[in-house]
């Protein structure tokens, strides 16, 4: 099996012919799928029920091209009512055959408001991939930390909840998520990072860690360094590059 990358964002200028070279690119590094979380499309974080659709189109028309190379997930701006979030989930799991969920930054992660989506996760098993990081300049409103994640997991304990950027939670975050073994965390978050993923490995284990790039913002080969150049039994490697993400999607 290939490698799956678990956190990608597509772009919105030319989609096709800059999916195309993505993959190009994903294919020198022996990448196979790539999960599409999907992108803001210029919206910024809270985009209306309009937009909302128009980027889980976009990732449904790139699914259709590349059907065994590309995964969606259900971009969701979950400040929106019930109904529509119930409707727009359905549309893109139960039709489009999407994987997952995605939320970005607003609402924060404490907020009720998210309960709709976390049980309609629950009930159709999919996971979910929420932003997160630890941040003490230039928070966004809403934005998500590790101790949010928590409060979370706490609540959801039945849903697969994966925590983006490992780099960007640190040490502090793997602390603050490791109590809750539904909280699961991809690798993603900064250029350049040494010794973090051995810490989590230490502190979470393999089978809670899941490769992810962040591509475009990231670049492919300079995060896989990162798994490759970090001391750890090649089992464990394997879940991180793609045993993890094939249990979870339901690819395995």
């Amino acid at each position: 099996m290939g490698i799956i990358d678990i956190h990608t964002h597509p772009q919105w200028r030319d989609p096709i012919n800059e999916m195309a070279e993505m993959l190009r690119v994903a294919d020198t590094v022996g990448i196979e799928k790539i999960v599409v979380l999907g992108g803001n499309l210029g919206f910024g974080y809270q985009p209306s029920e309009a937009q909302v659709r128009e980027i889980n189109d976009l990732t449904a028309k790139l699914i259709r091209a590349w059907p065994d190379r590309l995964v969606g997930f259900c971009r969701l701006n979950a400040g929106h009512a019930p109904a529509f979030l119930d409707e727009e989930i359905t549309r893109c799991v139960c039709g489009a055959g999407f994987k997952g969920i995605k939320l970005a930054v607003w609402p924060n992660a404490r907020s009720s408001a998210l309960d709709p989506v976390m049980q309609k996760a629950a009930d159709l098993r999919v996971p979910v991939l929420h932003h997160c990081w630890y941040k003490t300049v230039q928070k966004y409103e809403g934005e998500s930390d590790p101790t949010d994640m928590a409060h979370l997991a706490a609540r959801f304990p039945d849903v697969p909840i994966i925590v983006a950027h490992l780099t960007a939670i640190g040490r502090r975050g793997v602390e603050d998520i490791r109590p809750y073994p539904n909280l699961y965390v991809d690798t993603s978050g900064s250029q350049a990072y040494s010794g973090i993923l051995e810490y989590a490995l230490d502190r979470l284990g393999a089978d809670r860690i899941l490769f992810g790039s962040d591509v475009p913002g990231r670049d492919f080969a300079v995060q896989l360094g990162r798994i490759h150049g970090a001391a750890m039994p090649d089992e464990d490697r394997k879940k991180i590059l793609y045993g993890n993400a094939m249990t979870l999607l339901g690819l395995a």
